[in-house]
């Protein structure tokens, strides 16, 4: 039904474009040698909230940059209207993460081919960490194999980039994982990827592109730093959070997350899950429990008094929330109150 519904809004994407290619020719000429002069910004669309973050610190005033994927929506089942498409093939560049995490992006690139849109893949040549699963309710507690972690700040090891990618259940889990902006040094890539494309795109604005990027990976060297620090001078490095998508943190500082399945922003945690938990905050002398951002407040609070526990907030950073916006939020505001909270699950 998926690849179906995509079929359908390649073919209307491809009539929409053949039936106004006429009618745009000059007006798509006007704006090319608009953008070649600067006046005119250049259009990006994206897929997630760190890349728009990132084009938009590296871009600075040639740029205007446009998330597809809505506040509070899940970038994991998110599917494009036709409009949507309409609306990247115009602009000049679409921007994605990669890795498997966007399950329209192939069939979208596909529709793309023929236009004047360059496509950049975030994640290219990162090499991915393999994914962390979730707990199952009806199984051992235990969150996954053991591993060993050294316990000094380090780069994670090399693993092959896999860009086929699956969607299995409710999370969506993938073969490796995507979630590579939680690591502010694999994040300088990321970086390091969009300020390449932009400067093929518009040369001349070279030097601008270039100050800016080194200006973004100087902040990410400090929040890494930052990050760092936090975990030497805490007392425990086990969390557990409600989904366990925080692979980075285990690979590059040291940390262990303990994944629930099931906890959703719809139904309540069932008798098992509440007694997995139970059996692993004893086991782990843990205190708090780490909720995603779209985890209502209700159902933290059902966790917090069936388990003795205090609840605690982890952002990943795919989408903003509503109040988000409204805080004018960005990635390095949401990745310190990341710290924070860890801060004080880890003590």
């Amino acid at each position: 039904m998926f690849d179906k519904k995509i079929l359908i809004f390649s073919l209307l994407l491809i009539g929409f474009i053949q039936l106004s290619a006429c009618a745009s020719e000059n007006s798509s000429e006007q704006e090319n040698e608009m953008n070649e002069q600067g006046d005119e910004p250049l259009t990006i669309f994206t897929t997630i909230y760190p890349l728009q973050d990132f084009a938009e610190k590296i871009g600075g005033d040639y740029v205007e940059v446009k998330n597809m994927i809505p506040a509070g929506s899940d970038a994991h089942t998110f599917e494009p209207t036709p409009k949507d498409m309409i609306e990247v093939a115009e602009a000049d560049m679409f921007l994605y993460n990669g890795a498997g995490l966007e399950g329209f992006v192939n069939s979208l690139i596909t529709a793309l081919e023929k236009e004047d849109v360059t496509i950049v893949e975030a994640s290219k040549d990162i090499s991915l960490a393999t994914n962390t699963l979730d707990i199952h309710e009806d199984k051992d507690h235990h969150h996954h194999d053991e591993h060993e972690h050294d316990e000094e700040h380090h780069n994670h090891d090399e693993h092959e980039h896999d860009e086929d990618h699956h969607r299995d259940g409710e999370h969506h889990h993938h073969d490796q994982d995507p979630h590579i902006w939680l690591d502010p040094l694999l994040a300088i890539k990321m970086a390091e990827n969009i300020t390449e494309s932009l400067i093929e795109v518009l040369p001349e604005q070279k030097e601008e592109f270039e100050n800016n990027y080194l200006q973004l990976k100087a902040d990410l060297e400090e929040l890494d730093h930052h990050f760092a620090e936090m975990v030497m001078n805490s007392t425990k490095t086990q969390f557990i959070v409600s989904h366990a998508g925080y692979g980075y943190w285990e690979t590059r500082y040291g940390l262990e997350q303990i994944g629930i399945t099931g906890l959703t922003g719809t139904d309540e945690p069932s008798l098992k899950q509440i007694q997995a938990i139970i059996e692993m905050t004893s086991e782990y002398s843990i205190n708090h429990i780490m909720f995603e951002q779209n985890i209502p407040s209700k159902m933290a609070e059902v966790v917090q008094s069936e388990t003795n526990t205090e609840p605690l907030y982890l952002h990943n950073l795919e989408v903003l929330m509503p109040n988000d916006i409204e805080k004018q939020e960005d990635y390095f505001s949401l990745m310190n109150q990341n710290i924070e909270a860890l801060r004080e699950a880890l003590q």
